[in-house]
């Protein structure tokens, strides 16, 4: 049986072993509490909404098949007969606030995501060459109206890009731990000048999917195709063939 003191000197280690265990589970959940304490997760969505300016295709009669050659780049493998020119302008406009979580400690809520996008050309041109109302005509106006589709089609690309944009901006911002103020003005600065150039690059993106999509139906088959729509003596491969020379 063992001595009273040895007993006492028993209880005190097992009670040492109790408080070191206790010290290192505090110690392992610290880190997990600062994470759910620390962030700054935003109390709101921002108001995101996208300002897309239309402009309706205007239709140009006016160019000579031999214009619209040179236009397009001039290229021996195929022949010309209508073009679709589509250029757009964008801006980006983002505000956030600072949020006081402590003293001289704030986190940022994005309040405000607004791209605006301005098409500022939607031209459809057909060769003055052609008549309204010939099969000729009508086979170049379909042709050109696949690309005016395309182009109307980039808006619903915007949008799902800029809610993509959204969600990348409140994950970011929730992430981010309270900061002094300073910090937080520098932190506002940076994350609108980031969130501007990535809304450009996620445009550039989009215009060069559209721009795929335009040469897909933009080939020397595809044109072969459309130059026999209207039979084998049509204007195009007799009247238009010598305008373009």
């Amino acid at each position: 049986m063992p001595a009273f003191g040895q007993r006492n000197d028993q209880i005190g280690k097992d009670r040492v072993l109790c408080a070191l265990l206790i010290v290192l589970a505090a110690l392992l959940f610290l880190p997990n509490l600062a994470r759910a304490q620390g962030t700054c997760a935003p109390i709101s969505a921002p108001e995101a909404f996208l300002e897309f300016n239309h402009m309706d295709p205007m239709l140009d009669r006016h160019r000579s098949v031999r214009w619209l050659n040179s236009r397009a780049g001039g290229s021996p493998r195929f022949l010309v007969t209508g073009l679709t020119e589509y250029e757009v302008q964008a801006s980006f406009d983002m505000r956030f606030e600072p949020r006081q979580v402590g003293f001289g400690r704030y986190c940022l809520d994005p309040v405000r995501v607004n791209p605006k996008v301005d098409v500022v050309k939607h031209l459809v041109y057909i060769a003055s060459e052609l008549e309204r109302g010939t099969c000729e005509y009508d086979v170049v106006y379909a042709h050109e109206g696949e690309h005016v589709k395309i182009n109307q089609g980039m808006e619903a690309d915007i949008r799902a890009a800029l809610d993509d944009l959204v969600n990348d901006v409140v994950r970011q911002v929730g992430a981010m731990f309270p900061m002094p103020a300073d910090n937080a003005q520098r932190a506002m600065r940076r994350l609108i000048s980031e969130y501007g150039r990535d809304f450009k690059r996620r445009l550039n993106d989009i215009r060069r999917r559209s721009a795929e999509k335009h040469k897909r139906i933009d080939t020397p088959q595809e044109y072969e195709k459309l130059s026999l729509a209207c039979g084998p003596n049509s204007a195009f491969q007799t009247v238009l063939q010598d305008a373009a020379r």
